[in-house]
């Protein structure tokens, strides 16, 4: 525990600089990731309903011919 304290009192203007430009590096990160997984749900929903309709067409037109 005393070697922790040793470290954080030896952190350097830079380190901590460095330290919170990672920390707005990773959140801008994570917010571009949110962004493009809204547009990733998007496609899968709208993919996957255009399929649905496909298949209920493909069955209603099956059960006509019967």
């Amino acid at each position: 525990m005393e070697q922790l304290f040793k470290m954080a009192n030896d952190m350097s203007i830079g380190d901590l600089r460095l330290a919170f430009f990672n920390a707005i590096s990773l959140g801008v990160s994570f917010t571009h990731v949110e962004n493009s997984l809204k547009i990733i749900l998007l496609l899968a929903s709208i993919v996957y309903t255009f399929q649905k309709i496909y298949e209920t067409h493909k069955k209603k037109s099956n059960d006509k011919e019967l």
